[in-house]
């Protein structure tokens, strides 16, 4: 495996061979170019598929990073990630006995020992290993991931150039320093890294399937623990019609726009009910079985979402339907914070361009990808920090949309995500979340009443001494600060009641044939809580008599 030294250099010759003399030079790569090069060192125009060429020509792990960016357009012009989509892992298979080899080393035992029969022919073959099939000695089919030799070395030795590379552009060029560049490799570190063990995908893989267990019609393939390392992944076969096959859905008498739908309240509940989800369910990925039943492959790429994360989002998909641009602005900056400075006027402008757009249409008429497209450009022109997993969720849902839109025309995102959105963001209103803050919110203002006076006081007896001189000690302000902000908490109490007799009335309208004889008693509860909140802010908002304090 090349040196770091050695790797560089060939990094650089390869910058230099298409035009980027200068980019090498800027990237602390110059020393490896031709002295003529580095003498007359400026770059060709920069086109996108120049880059393409280049990555390509780079290989394995620069192929990832330039899929990585395809698949950020939050962070990088349309041109760019259009150019870099068509990157593909496809790569010359490596000599079946090299694979065989790992497999000994990592079990002990040859591929005839663990194996009753092993295709020595790759069923697919990627940049970081390539996949065979098998069968175990107890009949069953499974699939055997192998990694390629070197392919971890390669990786680690490209990522320790990569990050001083980042340095050094986002030193030399404002733009890629506005971008975060170090931040997007510390980013792709972690995920090539992940995807590089073998054990991470089989344990998510595991996860998910046990998630699913429930959901009937689904399958996830299970996992051979016992011929299963981070070089070697065995798992079943899944076995069926590719997703987008319409022919043989046609001709298995498959319901297609019921397929399509399923398919998605599937991939919707791993994201708002999970928290865990197959990030990347291409066509590739979802094989359809003879009696309709849904099986999901490759668990290389997934997603984690916090449940807070998901409440923000839901409130994005919520105020986007009602083609609210106020809320859809709150909603964006919750979930992506600017990072410098925010001209929320313009925001504001921009975000009602998109839900202008949207008043009047049929929601099943929109294509998403353009409609995530959009929220991309804004985020990206107004440098908000949209997180990675944010970013998976949303090129899922692009994949998902023309998924369904492929299995069924008329397909309609939002039949599926609105039930979704709107019971994550009803979470909001769970009486025990509301008790809890109330609770909080009671105790800081009990505090504050008991403190407040002693400090009025003290002020009304500086100002009837003839002024008031102000003098900041951290130390005396900060027991004072820190109760009064603590007064926002009657605030957030205020609001969780207004949300309370809002939200209750709607559940109540919306949900009151299912609520049947419980509708009484839920009234009798909400009623209680929003008595007691009403309460709670009667009590703390009471005036507070403050005595003048004799004078000695």
């Amino acid at each position: 495996m090349p040196s770091r030294l050695h790797r560089s250099r060939e990094i650089a010759l390869v910058l230099g061979r298409n035009g980027l003399q200068a980019t090498a030079l800027a990237a602390g790569l110059g020393r490896w170019l031709p002295a003529a090069d580095a003498r007359t060192a400026r770059d060709a125009v920069l086109r996108p598929d120049m880059l393409v060429d280049v990555f390509e020509q780079l290989g394995t792990t620069f192929v990832k990073l330039g899929q990585l960016i395809s698949a950020r357009p939050d962070m990088f012009p349309e041109s760019i990630c259009t150019a870099f989509a068509r990157l593909t892992d496809d790569t010359t298979p490596v000599p079946f006995e090299a694979m065989a080899a790992t497999v000994l080393e990592d079990f002990g035992a040859s591929v005839d020992e663990l194996y009753a029969w092993f295709d020595p022919v790759p069923l697919a073959t990627a940049s970081i290993g390539q996949a065979h099939r098998a069968r175990l000695h107890d009949g069953r089919d499974v699939v055997v991931k192998i990694r390629k030799p070197g392919v971890v070395e390669q990786v680690r030795t490209d990522l320790e150039i990569l990050r001083t590379v980042a340095s050094r552009l986002s030193r030399a060029s404002r733009a890629l320093q506005d971008m975060d560049v170090v931040s997007l490799v510390d980013e792709f570190d972690r995920a090539l890294r992940a995807e590089l063990d073998y054990l991470v995908e089989a344990r998510a893989c595991e996860q998910i399937a046990e998630n699913l267990r429930d959901v009937p019609g689904v399958r996830v393939p299970w996992v051979d623990w016992a011929t299963t390392s981070s070089r070697v992944l065995t798992m079943e076969e899944i076995t069926g019609f590719r997703v987008d096959d319409l022919a043989s859905l046609d001709a298995a008498g498959i319901d297609r726009a019921d397929l399509a739908y399923r398919a998605a309240e599937v991939l919707m509940g791993m994201v708002f009910e999970d928290g865990l989800f197959h990030a990347d369910p291409h066509p590739g990925n979802v094989f359809i079985e003879a009696d309709g039943g849904i099986g999901f492959i490759d668990f290389g790429s997934v997603g984690r979402i916090s449940s807070g994360m998901r409440r923000r989002f839901a409130r994005m998909a919520m105020a986007l339907v009602r083609q609210d641009p106020d809320g859809l602005v709150r909603a964006l900056v919750a979930i992506a914070p600017p990072r410098g400075d925010l001209d929320r006027r313009a925001l504001r402008l921009e975000v009602s361009r998109i839900t202008g757009r949207l008043e009047g249409r049929d929601l099943s008429d929109i294509r998403v990808d353009q409609l995530v497209g959009q929220i991309f450009g804004i985020v990206r022109r107004h440098r908000l920090a949209l997180p990675p997993e944010l970013v998976q969720l949303f090129r899922m849902l692009i994949i998902v949309d023309g998924l369904g839109k492929r299995l069924h025309p008329g397909f309609d995102y939002t039949r599926v995500l609105n039930p979704f959105a709107v019971r994550v963001a009803g979470e909001e209103l769970d009486p025990r979340r509301v008790a809890g803050r109330i609770g909080q919110a009671g105790l800081a203002a009990a505090e504050l009443g008991l403190d407040l006076p002693e400090y009025a006081r003290k002020v009304i007896d500086h100002l009837e001494d003839g002024g008031l001189d102000v003098t900041l000690r951290t130390g005396e302000l900060e027991p004072l600060v820190a109760r009064m902000e603590r007064t926002g908490d009657r605030v957030v109490a205020a609001l969780v009641v207004a949300a309370m007799i809002t939200g209750g009335t709607n559940v109540l309208v919306a949900y009151k044939d299912r609520l049947g004889r419980f509708a009484g008693p839920v009234v009798a509860a909400g009623g209680a809580a929003l008595t007691g909140g009403s309460a709670y802010l009667a009590w703390t908002g009471r005036p507070s008599r403050m005595r003048r304090r004799p004078r000695g």
